[in-house]
C-alpha cells in the first residue's frame, strides 16, 4: 500500500467497501428469506428443477383460489336451500289442516302466510355472494328470478279462467312446466350453467344449480297455488280455496324429498371439495419443502457470515477514516 499514491489507495479502499457492502446486502436478504438471493448461482446455472417447482406452486395457487371460491359458493347455496326447505316445510304443516277449519278469515291468513313464504323462497333464489348471483347460471350479474309482486301478477293472469282444482292445477303445470311463463319470463338467469371449477389436476366441481331446477319448481308450484288461493281478484270460492290450500300443503310436503336429495348432492360436492383442499394443501407444503431443499440456505451459517462481513466492513471504514486524517506532521511525530 506504501507504493501507491493517495488516490490509488482511496480507490482500493472504496472498491473493497463496495464489494463487502454488496456481499452483506446479499446475506441480509438470505437471512430474512431463508433462500439464496441468486438462485442460478446457487444451483450452478442448472435451474430446470427450480422452474418446474415454481410452475407447480403457481398452479397450486390457482387451485387454492378455485377451491376457496367453490367452497364459498356451495356453502351459500346450501344455506339458501336450507332456508327454502325449512320455510316451505313449516308452511306445509299449517296448510294441510285447511279443511279442518274452513272459514274465510283463517283461509286468508293461510294464503297470506304462503305468499310470505313464496316471497322468501324467491329472495333465496335471488341470493348473491360478492355481487355474484347464485342460481342464475352464467348470468351472475343479475337476479335469478322476478320479485314477488311480478310473479303474483303473472300467476293471476295464468289462473284468471280457472274455476276448479283441476283447471287450477293444469294452469300451474303449464306456468311452471317446460317453456312456460316461469321458465321464459319469471326466470331471468341464463340457460347455461357455470363452468366447472378446476380444483386439481384430476378434480373439478360442477356447481350448477339454477332456479329452473325441477326440485325447485316442485316447491314453487304448490307455494304459488296457496299464495293466490284467497286472492280477491281471482274470486275463488271458499270450497276451492280449501282444496287449493290443503292440496298445496300435501304437495309441498311431497316436494321436500327432492329438495333433500338436491341438498345431499350439493353436500357430497362440498365434501369432495374439502378433501381436494386437504390434498392440495399437503402437496403445496411438500413442494415448498422441495424448493427449500433446492435453494434454501442455512440461516445460522448465513447469519455468521453476515456478522463476519459486517466486522470486516467496520474495520475497513475505520482504516479509511484513519488514512484520510493522515498528514506529514502526524507521520513525523
Amino acid at each position: 500500500m506504501d507504493s501507491v499514491g493517495d488516490m490509488a489507495r482511496a480507490l482500493v479502499l472504496r472498491s473493497n467497501q463496495v464489494k463487502l457492502r454488496t456481499e452483506m446486502d446479499k446475506l441480509a436478504v438470505e437471512v430474512a428469506t431463508g433462500f439464496a438471493r441468486d438462485s442460478a448461482q446457487h444451483l450452478s446455472g442448472d435451474t430446470t428443477s427450480l422452474l418446474a417447482i415454481d410452475r407447480s406452486l403457481a398452479k397450486l395457487e390457482t387451485y387454492r383460489v378455485n377451491t376457496t371460491e367453490a367452497t364459498f359458493i356451495t356453502g351459500a347455496m346450501q344455506t339458501a336451500l336450507d332456508e327454502i326447505q325449512s320455510r316451505s316445510e313449516t308452511l306445509s304443516q299449517a296448510l294441510i289442516a285447511a279443511d279442518l277449519t274452513p272459514n274465510s278469515s283463517l283461509l286468508s291468513t293461510m294464503s297470506d302466510d304462503a305468499e310470505n313464504a313464496l316471497g322468501q323462497v324467491l329472495n333465496g333464489l335471488n341470493r348473491s355472494v360478492a355481487g355474484r348471483s347464485l342460481f342464475g347460471g352464467t348470468a351472475t350479474d343479475r337476479q335469478a328470478v322476478e320479485g314477488l309482486q311480478d310473479v303474483l301478477a303473472d300467476l293471476r293472469t295464468a289462473l284468471s279462467g280457472a274455476t276448479d282444482l283441476t283447471s287450477v292445477e293444469a294452469a300451474l303445470d303449464t306456468f311452471f312446466g317446460a317453456g312456460g311463463t316461469y321458465e321464459t319470463q319469471t326466470y331471468r338467469g341464463s340457460n347455461t350453467g357455470l363452468a366447472p371449477f378446476i380444483l386439481s389436476d384430476t378434480e373439478s366441481a360442477n356447481v350448477d344449480i339454477r332456479a329452473t331446477d325441477p326440485a325447485i319448481r316442485e316447491v314453487l308450484k304448490p307455494l304459488a297455488m296457496a299464495a293466490v288461493a284467497a286472492d280477491s281478484t281471482l274470486g275463488f270460492s271458499t270450497d276451492l280455496q280449501v282444496e287449493m290450500l290443503s292440496k298445496a300443503g300435501r304437495d309441498i310436503l311431497g316436494a321436500q324429498q327432492n329438495i333433500v336429495e338436491l341438498r345431499a348432492s350439493l353436500g357430497a360436492l362440498e365434501g369432495r371439495i374439502e378433501q381436494t383442499v386437504t390434498r392440495n394443501s399437503a402437496e403445496t407444503t411438500a413442494t415448498k419443502m422441495a424448493r427449500l431443499d433446492l435453494v434454501g440456505v442455512d440461516k445460522y451459517d448465513t447469519a455468521s457470515r453476515y456478522e463476519n462481513i459486517r466486522g470486516q466492513l467496520e474495520s475497513l471504514y475505520a482504516i479509511t477514516a484513519r488514512s484520510q486524517r493522515l498528514s506529514l506532521a502526524e507521520y513525523m511525530r
